[in-house]
């Protein structure tokens, strides 16, 4: 059986970390995302709707598509390890995540539109979700990262027998 899909655009990995790609069938089915080993190596050759005896098509109304925006990765200015680059990072997490987040409250209010539960909707939703909390714990584990990078970089000048003198001059109650 000759290959009937035709690859559309890249598509971000899923959540197992493998490249997706964007496909079309020549039946005229909508596009939909499959791994891009699946079709290189030819184990998905059609949508199935196609095929004789296969999937029956959906006559619902399909769900919004979230609109697939290649964002270039952007690197930091500073040293990666560094107080000013987990600031940076967070700066950059935290704008993603509210980005994630103003999505699923676009859907949710479709989903509130609607007299039924649009279930690829849903999912939408439920996805923009799960991402904005995984950026949100991200966030909190380079503060925290931030934090331990702070207190590293504050070094104590002083020799040891300033140190000692200091601690002496405090156990007596010395100013």
């Amino acid at each position: 059986m000759p290959t009937k899909l035709t690859i559309l655009a890249q598509a971000e990995r899923n959540k197992h970390g493998q490249a997706c790609v964007l496909v079309q069938c020549s039946c005229g089915s909508p596009a939909f995302v499959v791994r891009a080993d699946s079709v290189e190596q030819g184990r998905s050759t059609s949508c199935g709707f196609c095929r004789k005896g296969g999937r029956k098509r959906k006559t619902s109304i399909p769900a919004p598509v979230p609109e697939q925006k290649i964002v270039p990765e952007v690197e930091s200015q500073f040293q990666r390890g560094t107080p000013q680059w987990f600031a940076d990072e967070i700066k950059r997490l935290n704008s993603a995540a509210t980005a994630c987040e103003n999505r699923a409250r676009f859907l949710e209010i479709e989903l509130d539109a609607q007299e039924l539960t649009d279930l690829p909707t849903h999912k939408c939703w439920k996805t923009e979700r799960t991402t904005a909390h995984g950026m949100r714990q991200e966030i909190a584990r380079l503060e925290i990262a931030k934090a331990n990078a702070e207190t590293a970089t504050k070094k104590d000048t002083r020799t040891q027998q300033e140190i000692t003198r200091d601690k002496i001059a405090s156990l007596r109650g010395d100013k």
